[in-house]
């Protein structure tokens, strides 16, 4: 064989090389791409869950608050009827007692489990489907890193990966 064709056997490798090094380096940005995606989906639901937490906190102790009040205003209307106060005095106490009834409507217009179940088995409620939105969370982030690590250590991505310095995930685990 001649030097001429030696050299255009080499030149033809050297680019069937970078076209398959550059064909690999795209694949594995994909994967990352996707991985971080996953990521992104998880810190999404964590931070659904503190604001859901924080709203339902919110509603829940406003529901209880009513009902607090409510309850002295009943107590109060008891005992003017009782004592003969005037009808004024009773009217009064009487409107106060529905405008809390009408706030109370209207939290329970926002979260209407708060009447069939009332505030505790609400905010149970909302902490469950919360924890759950992140576990699911956690563990796709965790199937995607996963992936993504096996997919580095497979030939010949794992050549691009170390030339190009693509990293291992970090896995997460649940969190207490």
């Amino acid at each position: 064989m001649n030097l001429k064709g030696i050299l255009i056997g080499f030149i033809v490798t050297l680019h069937v090389l970078v076209i398959a090094a550059k064909l690999i380096y795209n694949k594995m940005v994909d994967e990352e791409h996707f991985f971080h995606i996953s990521h992104g989906a998880l810190m999404a639901q964590e931070q659904r869950r503190q604001e859901l937490v924080i709203n339902a906190e919110k509603t829940v102790e406003e529901f209880i608050s009513t009902e607090v009040k409510l309850l002295h205003y009943l107590i109060e209307l008891a005992r003017l009827v009782k004592t003969g106060a005037s009808a004024e005095r009773i009217l009064a106490t009487e409107g106060e007692i529905q405008r809390l009834i009408a706030s109370m409507d209207i939290l329970v217009m926002k979260a209407p489990v708060l009447r069939s179940k009332g505030p505790y088995g609400y905010m149970m409620d909302i902490y469950r489907e919360a924890e759950d939105n992140v576990l699911k969370a956690r563990l796709e982030y965790n199937r995607a890193a996963c992936e993504y690590d096996m997919f580095l250590e497979k030939f010949p991505y794992w050549i691009v990966a170390r030339l190009y310095g693509f990293k291992k995930a970090e896995f997460i685990a649940q969190r207490h």
